[in-house]
């Protein structure tokens, strides 16, 4: 206040000697060019969403019927419903992702111009005629996408049939090619080591990514065989024939599976930049004891010395959207700790290269000891991973073991640990964030929106809907204030059931693009509801 005098007397005894009011207005103008400054830099970036970024995935495996559908030969209307509650699902528990197995055995559950129909979705040749008119790949994007849930098509590389009671249907690869095929464990495999077997994996993706509007292409960690007694791999012949640099067997094995990743990874991102190809390995690259980049672990499987897939490479190359190490161990195993092995790999995490860790959910409850049946370990691994911030999110097998008793984990998904929505990482694109919301309206009981140029659509995954309460509404965006996700263009409202409850809310809407970055916030609409 005194201050204020002291100026305000000042002024006065300036103004004798000068133009009182030209003082006045110059002195005025510095104090709005100051207040202004100060507001541009303070004022909530309301326009801006924060979205959270998080993968929460699920794996539905095919082979076997484990997960979906519950057995061959089903009517088209059970295979549909058996998929809606899935996805259903896998959205009331917070879940984003999900992982659908669709080459399980060198076949596929969908309409493959190359593979013949899986037995696992129909092994009767007599019941084929009904799956004529449905695509059951087609099906599940678009239901997915309806509910704001990615959907990557998963695919066994190598495998033939994994065991001696496979029903290859049609013209399978063990039929058509035999030549190309390894028995080994009593499974049958392609043997990478074969230059047209690896071409005819690649023509697989091929012709998923040209025909169905997946997010992206998922390999799992069946590359060579896991070990079986002392049974040998039999690819010498292969070796001797296709080996020109004259490789060690070890090291040319390894180059066999880092051709077929690059050269996937390269056609994907020729065709589609926004679609991501990722890898779930086993869960050790190497043990410290025989490689110092390695992790401080025992295992008696490695990727690198066992299985072939030299995993640390490929993210150092960038041929890999995404890795999910199947960490399928507890915190605090004595030969591969989940926390020794979650920091490991938060390590190779870059920015071209995402890192998420796969759970044991099929161990909760079904294996004795005091880790897998106390409610706590599950839970504090998903918050371990959270806590890292190179880690990028958690992916469950499988969805089948959400149907029985986990300790309350479905619970504390739904209600405190995805209680929010969240939205998977985005990728590098070319995409243009130029998409606009032109127009949002209510209109009855919905809200409407509409793209600047109705063209953008098909560079749009899906929208976001943000509710914020009137008078609130200047306020940064904040996770609570996601009301849903669709890929539709109308949200429906739903009015409380007294009109003396009904409050005043302001609705806005994103886009996110194929990349799945996020586009600005559409004007608001008030509506009460």
């Amino acid at each position: 206040m005194q201050t204020s005098i002291r100026l305000f007397s000042s002024l006065s005894f300036f103004a004798q000697y000068t133009n009182f009011a030209q003082i006045m207005r110059t002195f005025l103008t510095l104090v709005i060019c100051i207040f202004c400054t100060v507001a541009v830099f303070t004022q909530p970036t309301a326009n801006l969403s924060s979205m959270p970024r998080e993968m929460r995935g699920v794996w539905v495996a095919t082979v076997g019927n484990i997960d979906w559908p519950s057995s061959p030969n089903l009517s088209v209307s059970s295979l549909k419903r058996e998929a809606d509650k899935i996805i259903a699902d896998a959205k009331s528990w917070g879940l984003n992702t999900i992982f659908l197995q669709v080459r399980p055995s060198s076949d596929a559950i969908y309409k493959s111009r190359i593979e013949p129909m899986s037995p696992y979705v129909c092994s009767d040749a007599s019941l084929m005629s009904q799956y004529d008119s449905f695509d059951v790949l087609s099906y599940w994007v678009d239901k997915c996408h309806e509910s704001g849930i990615e959907l990557h098509a998963w695919l066994n590389p190598f495998r033939v049939a994994p065991s001696a009671d496979y029903k290859a249907m049609g013209d399978h690869i063990l039929m058509s090619h035999p030549e190309w095929v390894i028995a080994y464990g009593g499974k049958l495999y392609l043997d990478p080591g074969i230059p047209e077997a690896r071409k005819y994996v690649l023509s697989v993706v091929k012709d998923i990514v040209n025909r169905y509007n997946v997010d992206g292409i998922h390999f799992d960690d069946y590359f060579y065989p896991y070990p079986v007694g002392n049974e040998i791999f039999g690819d010498s012949l292969s070796y001797d024939m296709y080996n020109p640099k004259d490789l060690s067997i070890a090291d040319w094995r390894r180059n066999n599976v880092t051709s077929v990743i690059a050269d996937v990874y390269s056609y994907i991102k020729s065709q589609n930049d926004w679609m991501k190809f990722g890898v779930s390995p086993f869960g050790v690259w190497r043990n410290k004891s025989d490689d110092d980049r390695g992790s401080d672990t025992r295992a008696g499987i490695t990727n690198y010395d066992i299985l072939y897939a030299d995993v640390y490479d490929w993210i150092q190359r960038g041929v890999v959207d995404y890795v999910i190490p199947q960490i399928y161990w507890e915190s605090g195993n004595p030969a591969a700790d989940f926390d020794v092995l979650t920091k490991w790999w938060a390590g190779l995490a870059t920015d071209v290269t995402k890192v998420y860790v796969g759970h044991a959910v099929f161990k909760i409850n079904a294996q004795r000891g005091k880790f897998w049946g106390a409610k706590s370990e599950m839970e504090n691994q998903i918050v371990k991973v959270r806590d890292n911030d190179r880690l990028s999110g958690s992916v469950f097998f499988s969805y089948r073991q959400f149907l029985r008793e986990l300790n309350g984990l479905q619970y504390s998904l739904s209600n405190r640990l995805y209680n929010r929505l969240a939205l998977p990482d985005a990728v590098i694109s070319a995409d243009s964030l130029n998409v606009k919301i032109a127009e949002i309206e209510k209109q009855g009981s919905h809200i409407r929106w509409s793209l600047n140029n109705p063209a953008d659509s098909a560079n749009v995954r899906y929208y976001i809907v943000y509710r914020q309460l009137k008078g609130h509404d200047a306020e940064p965006i904040r996770p609570q204030d996601v009301m849903g996700i669709t890929s539709k263009t109308v949200w429906e409202l739903h009015p409380a059931l007294s009109r003396r409850d009904r409050e005043r809310y302001v609705y806005r809407v994103s886009a996110v693009l194929n990349s799945r970055r996020e586009t600005s916030l559409s004007e608001r609409v008030a509506v009460r509801e």
